[in-house]
């Protein structure tokens, strides 16, 4: 019998919280340090849906508009697709359901545990 070492779940690979009041957010090979929990949850869902939308060949943007600045014709990337945002809200509405099952896990195995040490105090403490 192989012992497999066991591996951190994705959430828990591209989600961090470090020591300082930074959140680190990793994905999909892109890497971005925030200050506020949204704004991490908001980096995390653009990495992931831009992959996504990458692999399956659906534009992120609308088409590029030609502009001329300074004496230079330029084109400027358009907006977002609605098909984006819509992806970009459905991934943050799950990633925030994940974290919310998540701690609710830990708060159960804290009591969990809590349960299992008075148990054992009461077989310790058995008259008989």
């Amino acid at each position: 019998m192989k012992l497999v070492p066991k591996k951190e779940r994705a959430i828990d690979e591209s989600f961090k919280i470090v020591q300082s009041p930074v959140f680190v957010v990793t994905r999909h090979g892109w890497r971005k340090r925030c200050l506020s929990r949204s704004a991490a949850l908001n980096n995390l869902a653009h990495y992931m849906v831009t992959k996504t939308f990458r692999r399956s060949g659906w534009p992120t943007h609308e088409d590029d508009t030609p502009v001329i600045r300074d004496g230079v014709l330029i084109h400027q990337m358009g907006e977002h697709t609605a098909s984006y945002f819509a992806a970009h809200y459905r991934c943050i509405r799950r990633i925030r359901l994940l974290l919310a099952r998540k701690l609710a896990i830990a708060k159960w195995q804290e009591k969990h545990e809590e349960m299992k040490q008075q148990y054992a105090e009461l077989l310790s403490n058995k008259p008989f």
